[in-house]
């Protein structure tokens, strides 16, 4: 053993011997240069078909991006414009003469914690990333000198910036208020008061409400008053009350100082009417959330140079609770019994609290309160004589319960109105009316005026239900100087005023869109209860006969009831009526005995429960209706981009939804691809190289601010979206969504999730920040003008939340069932999106999470195929909200009810039939809608620039996207395979150096 192990020894020695070091060292760098470029491609492949995606979309930038300096120019114009907004936006609520403050007063008081942390924006996703200017910062940038002692307190009782996000907390986190008490001595030291008092005679005091996603404004107060103190409750006030210590503080300040002005920072309306009960308060302005430096405008407002326009967008009433949502708002949300096992209340885990908890209840809300939402009830109730018996110290009856009305705004200068054309008195009502109005300004300062038109159609107790009054139409004027006028127009159609007649009730026999016979009322007002008093102000026209409009005046398509009753499409009838839940719907012919009550316990009924879930034999169903076959993975060489630039064939179909040719090219798609763009919509959509689309596509939020909600390079935060609202300025909206639009565009982006289009029904909800108004007409106008806007910049929208989340359901929007009629529905709460559909454009729609009756909005094929792509011929993708619970907001029911995308990372996959022709069809269908609304924008990009010669606005000519890390990537392999390739190379020659040395 010993003799061959020392011959072996020797053989060794002579192969290293050959191979000498040099040999050695080129093995082993070839052995590394292989396993390197294995190492990369292995986890290329795996970066690229995992985390990839999402780390472009989130991250990546484009190839084709603009200069620094066009984006800084960008930048410039969004700020001033920002500010712009928030000039007009601002609403003058109160004012006894002491606004505009005297240039003399260059000192002031500034009382509230709320003004040591000012809020730009709500929690969630239409959040700003940052306040670069606030009250304390705009008061100092225009010379005015603060009480920096007041405010030290303040940020000593608490410190700003430390306000839990609503999506990872609970409402009694939240919704803290925090205000020391004026009286606690530890705060507000005799000192300090004496000081404050001798630094000026001026104080402004900031009230402010914090709201965000997920959690809704709650119905009792959680607070604290001391420093470093725990939360209390007061069971006795909501919220949106004021505390006793914001009460005690006006007071103190109201007999102390000689110029008292609150602020409101606010996006919620709040119960304000301490403001006028307390002596020394004399003026109040409404700011609402201010982005990031909207509030650099407020001194401007404050001290004249700037004359206030805007009007609100919400009523003020002194009690919340008059209104009859109040009765399922907030934490008044339902409860169905004996509902464990049904989602949510199947063990799901609610993810929006600091920790996560299950789901205790499977939740309801009743709109029970019907058409009557905000102005609409509180005029429709004022004309029944159902405030009659109120008196109070506010005043009586209706004074004694609306404090500011819907469209209300005080200016500092003064306004003639004169009709100067305008349809005869007691004439025919045609297909529409218009009026033009002379607005004179006959004050002493320039100023803008809003000229408001509102209907009254005839109502017959029992009949159509039927507001008083609506919006039927308004106008801003310019800047017009005193004694200058300048002439606006407004009309309304036949088509606005009718209503939908779900159940026949004035029994003509039909059931739809129509207008009864009588009289049709136009006012112009100075808000929804304030009627001017110019000649012609009110005009009166008759409808001689009823008038049916069986088909969409748009697409002249059929409509019809698809939520009502037994033949409901979704199975049951969004009403809820004849289920046995004993839902009672207010009406206007008694509204005493109908007036809503608080939701309770109830029991679910069989039919509901049946539809909790889609279930694999609803999806078979589907599976199995009729189809043909597409045909898929064709070599046609169609291609709608090269290289991320738009071809002349992706201009034809984007300008085109039905252009022959996307038979095409929708051949040439292949299942996989199509699966994997329905699949993967997390903020943006997949490649889809067999038809050129080589490249990922960024969509991402927020309604405020582009690239807010994952700030990996955000744009401008702007004022919330009810300050825009308040400026009344269609105008100003679409400029807005055009500079929105540019900076997306500038950032890669190709979608934005925003803005939205639900309604404040109560003022409770948590995203009422994020959504414009309580009026359906004000919303589809505001958010449609930012929709055009933003199309014109070459992106497109989509528009928030089909349908019915108008508010978070308290912390239960996840499954909620959502029950009113189809009036309501149609009138009140799809209006907005119709409008937008219709007259602005709109590509792009999301889904939201709740349900329309018993059906996730985002499944429900009455709304999406039925309303939507049926009767208003929506061409466009409609995308989910984020899908945290793939059971419930499952991408089949989507995709075989009318949706597109599917907005989820939970790892759901589609229960995919490729042999079924109805599920093929399904997702061509939606890549089709995907690709329509992409090639759409960029059509609609180029024609503006062209009709506009505004070349700022062109977006990037290539949309293809990169990341850093994908750069790295290609540069990793290429170095790779390189370093392989020398080595090679080196080894090979010494091989053959070794055998020639032999030979």
């Amino acid at each position: 053993m010993s003799h061959v192990r020392k011959g072996s020894a020797r053989v060794a020695g002579r192969r290293q011997a050959d191979q000498g070091p040099h040999m050695v060292r080129k093995k082993v760098f070839f052995a590394l240069a292989v396993a390197l470029m294995v190492a990369v491609m292995v986890v290329g492949f795996i970066l690229e078909n995992s985390v990839s995606p999402v780390v472009t979309r989130l991250f990546g930038t484009l190839v084709d991006a603009p200069s620094e300096a066009a984006v800084t120019t960008t930048n410039d114009s969004a700020r001033a414009l920002a500010s712009e907004v928030e000039a007009q936006g601002a609403v003058l609520l109160a004012n006894d003469g002491t606004l505009p403050l005297s240039n003399d007063v260059t000192k002031v008081n500034v009382f509230g914690w709320a003004s040591s942390d000012w809020l730009g924006g709500g929690s969630g996703s239409g959040c700003v990333t940052s306040v670069e200017t606030d009250l304390i910062s705009a008061l100092n940038d225009a010379g005015i000198e603060t009480n920096t002692e007041l405010t030290a307190m303040y940020q000593d009782f608490r410190a700003a910036g430390k306000r839990p996000q609503t999506l990872s907390s609970k409402p009694e986190e939240s919704s803290v208020l925090y205000e020391p008490s004026i009286a606690d001595r530890t705060c507000y030291t005799d000192e300090l008061l004496q000081n404050a008092q001798s630094f000026s005679d001026t104080a402004i005091v900031v009230l402010q409400r914090y709201a965000g996603e997920s959690n809704d404004m709650p119905l009792v107060q959680y607070k604290v008053s001391e420093k470093n103190g725990s939360v209390a409750t007061d069971a006795s006030r909501t919220s949106l009350d004021l505390s006793t210590e914001e009460e005690a503080l006006l007071a103190y300040v109201g007999a102390t100082y000689k110029n008292v002005i609150v602020v409101v920072n606010s996006a919620n309306a709040m119960a304000l009417g301490a403001l006028d009960s307390t002596p020394g308060i004399d003026a109040v302005l409404l700011a609402g959330y201010t982005g990031q430096y909207g509030a650099e405008v407020l001194p401007q407002i404050l001290w004249g140079e700037v004359s206030p326009s805007g009007r609100t967008a919400d009523t003020y009433a002194y009690d919340l609770s008059t209104a009859p949502s109040y009765a399922s708002a907030s934490n008044h949300v339902g409860a169905y019994a004996l509902a464990d096992g049904l989602y949510p209340a199947d063990g799901t885990q609610n993810g929006n609290f600091s920790l996560p908890e299950g789901y205790d209840q499977v939740s309801y809300v009743d709109y029970s309160e019907g058409v009557y939402v905000g102005y609409r009830w509180y005029e429709t109730a004022d004309a029944e004589g159902f405030w009659d018996s109120v008196s109070n110290e506010h005043g009586t009856g209706y004074q004694g319960i609306v404090q500011y009305p819907f469209g209300y705004g005080l200016s500092y200068t003064t306004f003639d109105w004169g009709v100067v054309d305008a349809p005869a008195q007691g004439s025919e009502l045609g297909d529409s009316a218009s009026v033009t109005v002379r607005v004179t300004n006959t004050g002493s300062v320039a100023g803008r005026d809003v000229v408001e038109l509102y209907y009254s159609a005839p109502y017959v107790p029992g009949g159509i239900e039927k507001s008083a009054v609506v919006l039927g139409d308004y106008a801003k004027t310019g800047l017009i100087a005193p004694g200058e006028s300048e002439d606006v127009t407004l009309a309304v159609s036949a088509r606005a005023m009718a209503s939908y007649d779900c159940y026949d009730a004035n029994g003509n026999g039909f059931e739809g869109w129509e207008l009864d016979p009588g009289t049709y009322t136009l006012t112009l007002r100075h808000d929804a209860h304030t009627v001017d008093n110019a000649e012609g102000a009110t005009l009166s026209l008759v409808l001689s006969q009823g008038r049916q409009l069986p088909v969409d005046e748009k697409t002249g398509v059929q409509v019809s009831n698809r939520f009502t009753g037994q033949d409901a499409t979704d199975g049951v009838g969004a009403d809820g009526l004849g289920t046995g839940q004993d839902i009672t719907y207010l009406s206007r012919a008694d509204f005493v005995g109908t007036y809503p009550k608080v939701a309770s316990t109830r029991a679910m009924p069989t039919s509901v429960a049946a539809l909790n879930l889609y279930t694999d034999e609803e999806r078979a169903a589907d599976d199995a209706r009729g189809a043909t076959m597409p045909t898929t993975g064709a070599r046609n060489g169609l291609a709608i981009e090269r290289n991320g630039v738009i071809t002349g064939l992706g201009r034809k179909l984007g300008a085109n939804y039905n252009d022959p040719q996307w038979d095409s090219l929708l051949d040439q798609l292949t299942v996989a691809e199509m699966e994997q763009l329905v699949t993967n919509a997390y903020s943006g959509a997949s490649p889809l190289p067999s038809v050129g689309k080589a490249s990922e596509t960024r969509e991402l939020d927020g309604p405020a601010q582009i690239e807010s909600f994952v700030p990996t390079n955000p744009g401008t935060g702007f004022p919330c979206a009810v300050v825009l609202a308040q400026t009344w300025n269609r105008d100003l909206a679409r400029q807005v969504g055009l500079t929105c639009g540019e900076q997306a565009a500038q950032r890669g982006l190709s979608g934005w999730y925003a803005p939205c289009a639900n309604l404040h029904r109560t003022p409770f909800g948590g995203r009422d920040y994020e959504y414009y108004s309580e009026d359906s007409f004000l919303v589809g106008q505001t958010c449609g003008s930012v929709v055009a806007g933003a199309r014109d910049a070459g992106v497109y929208c989509y528009v928030k939340h089909l349908a019915l989340n108008d508010g978070e359901a308290y912390v239960y929007r996840d499954g909620v069932y959502t029950w009113l009629s189809e009036q309501a529905l149609r009138e009140t709460y799809l209006e907005p999106f119709r409008t937008i559909v219709e007259d602005f454009g709109g590509t792009a729609l999301m889904s939201s999470y709740n349900r329309v009756g018993a059906v996730w909005a985002g499944g429900s094929e009455a709304l999406l195929a039925g309303v939507l792509r049926g009767e208003w011929g929506f061409n466009g993708v409609v995308v989910t909200d984020f899908s945290d619970h793939t059971a419930y907001m499952n991408g089949d029911q989507m995709l075989r009810h009318g949706g597109d995308l599917w907005m989820q990372m939970s790892g759901g996959s589609l229960s995919s039939n490729p042999s079924s022709a109805s599920y093929v069809s399904e997702l061509r269908r939606a890549t089709k809608d995907f690709l329509y609304a992409y090639l759409d924008a960029r059509v609609a990009n180029e024609s503006y620039v062209d009709a506009t010669g505004d070349v700022s606005a062109a977006r990037p000519r290539s949309s293809a996207i990169t990341t850093p890390g994908l750069t790295l990537l290609a540069v990793l392999r290429v170095v790779s395979v390189a370093l392989v390739g020398i080595a090679t190379w080196r080894l090979v020659v010494g091989i053959k150096k070794k055998r020639a040395e032999k030979a």
